[in-house]
């Protein structure tokens, strides 16, 4: 049985007063989780709905048993690239998408999230459909994986790691968390003042390669600039600087006149959002509290035409 307090979920007081500025309004938490910002925005609700969507089907049976009783909101099961067909004619106050790995899933061995216990090697968002780590680890090339921990893990031995794999390889096949931080921890030990595991960059970049993260969150954005309405905001929180990059260009890009146009004259403006603040990041309160909101950053538009 799910525990919600495994997932704490992070700037939701941020989130409720940037998002919800119109309490009868339509939202969608395109990664409702365990239901936690769903829950916050509900409770504003006023003659409102909510649409709560996510990929983990444990965390739609959870959405659905915790929701059963309410009206004011439809629950799907979907990826960020599957929204803009289920939602085509949709259009919304509101876009909320909360882009980190929850707690419960985290917590969990079976899920394969984390070296810090150990379990079968998956990381799959959705258990039930694609490749698993440890099946991809078995088959890549040194250099994929090299390419792989370098790209989304900002990994700096990348390559020694990836030869490490590939040798490891060999004798087994690479099943768990814990053999796949065993061989990361005897290639690049820890140092006594090292406050990051050594495998943390590796555990990431193979969890983002494996569930196309950043592809996803590209066909996100496409999507909020499409479905939002004209005075709506769209709210992303993002963990690491791959993700936060994305969005900061996105919104900055969209909120601006193009840059290569700037100094043609009588020019009209024709940047759809707006800016409504800078980077919006977890009070020392909350972190003491819930201390992986630490790296949450929490960005915000406003649809301006």
């Amino acid at each position: 049985m799910i525990n919600e307090s495994f997932h704490i979920p992070v700037l939701t007081e941020e989130v409720i007063q940037h998002l919800l500025i119109r309490r009868n309004g339509n939202y969608l938490d395109a990664t409702s989780g365990f239901g936690g910002h769903s829950s916050a925005i509900l409770e504003q609700l006023v003659d409102g709905s909510l649409v709560a969507s996510d990929q983990d089907p444990e965390a739609i049976s959870y959405l659905k048993s915790k929701f059963k009783s309410e009206q004011r909101i439809s629950i799907h099961q979907a990826r960020f690239s599957q929204l803009d067909k289920l939602f085509s004619t949709n259009n919304y106050d509101g876009i909320l998408a909360d882009i980190g790995v929850s707690s419960y899933q985290l917590n969990n061995p079976k899920r394969g999230f984390s070296f810090m216990k150990d379990g079968p090697l998956d990381m799959r968002m959705n258990q039930n459909i694609g490749e698993d780590a440890s099946s991809w680890l078995s088959n890549a090339s040194e250099k994929e994986i090299s390419s792989v921990l370098w790209k989304y893990g900002e990994e700096k031995k990348a390559k020694r790691i990836a030869k490490a794999i590939v040798e490891a390889r060999k004798n087994i096949k690479i099943e768990s968390t814990k053999e796949l931080a065993e061989i990361l921890l005897e290639e690049v030990p820890r140092r006594f003042n090292d406050k990051k595991h050594p495998a943390t960059k590796t555990f990431q970049a193979i969890r983002i390669f494996i569930n196309n993260e950043l592809e996803e969150l590209e066909l996100l954005l496409d999507f909020i600039s499409k479905h939002l309405k004209i005075g709506g905001r769209a709210c992303i929180i993002s963990f690491h600087s791959l993700e936060d990059r994305m969005v900061k260009r996105f919104f900055r890009d969209h909120s601006r006149r193009d840059p290569r146009l700037s100094k043609l004259p009588n020019l009209a403006d024709d940047s759809s959002f707006k800016l409504v603040s800078k980077a919006i990041k977890p009070s020392d309160e909350e972190i003491n509290l819930n201390p992986r909101s630490r790296s949450a950053v929490l960005r915000v538009v406003e649809r301006i035409k």
